[in-house]
């Protein structure tokens, strides 16, 4: 039998909450160079952002979130801790968003589109919820200190990890569930909880999921999008399958905050700089474009 030929052009964008916007304002200046993608990868917000795009809804998502946190003035209503409200808005305004994604055969074009693969984790059968989720957040700050990019190839100690295809929802609120699972994150959002799992946010396993694209898309180009300043190669890299990849980020941290929905000025700001980076940066793209493949089987 014959190898496959190589992977097309994939997509990962990498979480970060209201910074992710910057990819989009990135993709949105390189867009004239892109060849039709063939699949995405993201977890949280960076799935989000991916659905957002299949889903070809990028003007009317960014105006119907920066009402929503013109509309928001906090990030925590203290006054609602003993009433029915929800103490932090960002669960809700996070569920409209994704409604108003779907809509206008949103949800459609993302079935029928090339699918986005979600990296989800989960607490392990038998462990403790709290022990595990603080054991998990303290090995996500260590890496972000040292500057790691990807998680351990294992998951941390107490989660599992799954990934979902956009393709294979059923209908548009499975899709919600699946995106809101990949971005738990007690206490600013319930834990949530399908077939006997409890999820947390998909980034405690990688906030750069290139591990969620099958392992046929390593043989393509893959090109990555940050969410904050990483030290990182200004060329595209060999992957052992034979693709290439490419990491692109900000040069500083943009002016939005991860878990800021008060201050639409700052989104739009964010998405801006994406715009004018991604003008600098339309060079690398170009290269990640150019760069011969190795056919799978052969050597490089």
């Amino acid at each position: 039998m014959l190898d496959a030929p190589p992977a097309g052009l994939s997509i990962v964008v990498a979480g970060g909450g209201c910074k992710t916007f910057w990819g989009m304002g990135l993709l949105r200046s390189i867009a004239d160079l892109l060849p039709p993608i063939e699949r995405w990868a993201g977890t949280s917000a960076g799935a989000i952002m991916s659905l957002v795009q299949v889903a070809d809804r990028v003007d009317e998502s960014l105006a119907h979130f920066l009402e929503a946190t013109r509309n928001n003035p906090r990030n925590f209503y203290p006054r609602h801790v003993l009433g029915d409200q929800p103490v932090f808005p960002h669960e809700g305004i996070a569920r409209a968003a994704l409604r108003h994604v779907f809509a206008d055969g949103g949800f459609a074009r993302i079935v029928d589109g090339p699918p986005v693969h979600i990296l989800q984790s989960y607490i392990a059968p038998g462990q403790s919820a709290l022990r595990t989720s603080l054991a998990a957040y303290r090995d996500f700050d260590r890496r972000n200190r040292v500057g790691r990019l990807h998680g351990p190839t294992r998951p941390p100690s107490g989660l599992g990890v799954q990934v979902v295809r956009s393709t294979d929802a059923a209908d548009a609120e499975q899709l919600l569930t699946w995106v809101l699972m990949s971005s738990t994150a007690p206490p600013v959002t319930r834990m949530l909880r399908d077939g006997g799992r409890r999820y947390l946010d998909g980034a405690l396993v990688d906030n750069v999921p290139v591990r969620a694209l099958p392992e046929h898309a390593r043989t393509g180009r893959i090109l990555v999008l940050l969410s904050a300043p990483e030290k990182v190669a200004r060329r595209p890299l060999r992957l052992p399958e034979g693709g290439q990849i490419l990491y692109l980020g900000p040069a500083d941290y943009p002016p939005a905050r991860t878990w800021d929905y008060t201050s639409p000025e700052r989104i739009m700001a964010t998405y801006e700089l994406g715009q004018r980076e991604g003008l600098v940066l339309r060079g690398r793209v170009e290269a990640l474009l150019a760069e011969p493949l190795a056919t799978p089987g052969s050597p490089w």
